[in-house]
């Protein structure tokens, strides 16, 4: 596989920076070459991990923002869906909202502030052009519990965290049992 320079920059920061930003799980996803799948900025990433714990607490640490990485970069997502978009510019709002409001960036909010500005979002109250502040929220609630909840091999429920959590219990036949 042949990378151009803009992948091999992109892989190089998604890299350190999935080591570097506290919190924010081990890393984006990698394709089955090993590579590094960039779906979103450092920046944008934090946002959306800080966002993903407000909803449910311990999301990051179940690996939320690695299941989102997963399936963003996948098609239908990364090709006919709006899904990739709507995050990127969610994430982006997320933080015009917080420093407008808070002075600082979202993630770096208290959890106070950050619950203000997600009720915002939910109750579609953040405006901008061809951005549906509502559709950006239900899109991130949606990814974070099916991350929380997901089969660990997509990049969520790392160690089973959120099916030991719901009390799933696997069949006596299967083939990996949970510890």
């Amino acid at each position: 596989m042949r990378l151009n320079r803009r992948q091999m920059i992109l892989s190089l920061l998604s890299i350190s920076a999935g080591r570097l930003l506290p919190g924010c799980g081990s890393g984006p996803a990698k394709n089955r070459e090993g590579a590094s799948l960039l779906v979103f900025e450092p920046d944008r990433r934090r946002a959306l991990c800080s966002a993903a714990e407000r909803i449910l607490p311990g999301a990051v640490e179940a690996g939320v923002p690695e299941y989102m990485d997963y399936w963003i970069s996948r098609q239908p997502f990364s090709i006919v869906s709006d899904w990739k978009p709507i995050l990127k510019v969610g994430a982006v709002h997320l933080d015009r909202i917080a420093r407008a409001e808070y002075r600082r960036a979202f993630a770096d909010c208290k959890p106070d502030e950050q619950d203000a500005v997600l009720t915002r979002f939910q109750k579609g109250e953040v405006r901008a052009k061809r951005f549906n502040s509502s559709a950006f929220f239900q899109r991130l609630v949606t990814l974070t519990l099916e991350g929380f909840l997901s089969d660990p091999k997509y990049g969520g429920n790392r160690d089973g965290v959120g099916w030991r959590f719901i009390g799933r219990t696997p069949c006596w036949w299967a083939p990996k049992r949970l510890p």
